[in-house]
């Protein structure tokens, strides 16, 4: 082989695997990162992952706003929530002390309640948005045990939740229930069982369910 055919072909072959390179680099730049790919799945188009499998809403359950809510971000410790009493239909106000959850159908932590809860992996193995809206056994003894179980107020809301969600659409449902849950003073997310708002002091939402005692 003379010594330009060698040159030729040494060229030839840089060029060839900077090409490769170049398209490698492309397809891996239009791909999703996992960490990526996953946080996406999360989340879809808003905050779809917080219509929970049993139709509750998870933006205001006290082990989410334990790690999501505003006034505790960047917090070791979540401000105190000025709960409802125990009672009749309110758990006791220590119920989910300690707990931290990213919602239902996150893909990232949960509350160990909600982790173990038959509703929600009979649902993820069995219907295709993980959700109990188009089950056919609804409603079945799994949802109706757990709403009686406790009768607490915010348990109520799963039925009429599914179909909601069912008619609007995970997406939209969400977006409403997210505005509904919020402080119609400063806009902080507030709790189910919240009696004022924790960040301004303002009064609970009137869109929500009464507590007991409540005037509204």
């Amino acid at each position: 082989m003379t010594r330009r055919r060698f040159c030729e072909n040494v060229t030839r072959t840089a060029l060839g695997c900077a090409c490769l390179s170049a398209a490698v680099s492309a397809a891996s730049a239009d791909s999703p990162k996992p960490e990526n790919r996953e946080k996406a799945g999360a989340t879809g188009s808003g905050k779809e992952h917080l219509a929970a499998a049993c139709g509750t809403w998870c933006g205001a359950c006290p082990a989410y706003l334990a790690k999501h809510g505003e006034e505790g971000q960047g917090q070791a410790k979540p401000q105190q929530r000025p709960s409802a009493p125990a009672q009749k239909g309110v758990p006791d106000p220590r119920w989910m002390e300690g707990l931290q959850c990213d919602g239902c159908l996150s893909g990232g932590t949960l509350a160990g309640h909600c982790r173990t809860c038959a509703i929600r992996l009979c649902a993820k193995n069995g219907q295709p948005d993980a959700r109990c809206t188009e089950c056919e056994e609804l409603p079945c003894n799994r949802i109706t045990s757990l709403i009686r179980m406790g009768d607490y107020l915010h348990r109520k809301e799963y039925l009429p939740n599914l179909e909601k969600i069912r008619e609007m659409g995970a997406g939209e449902w969400a977006k409403m229930e997210d505005a509904r849950w919020r402080c119609p003073g400063c806009g902080r997310p507030m709790s189910w069982y919240d009696t004022k708002c924790a960040g301004c002091g303002g009064p609970r939402p009137g869109a929500v369910f009464a507590l007991p005692g409540d005037p509204s």
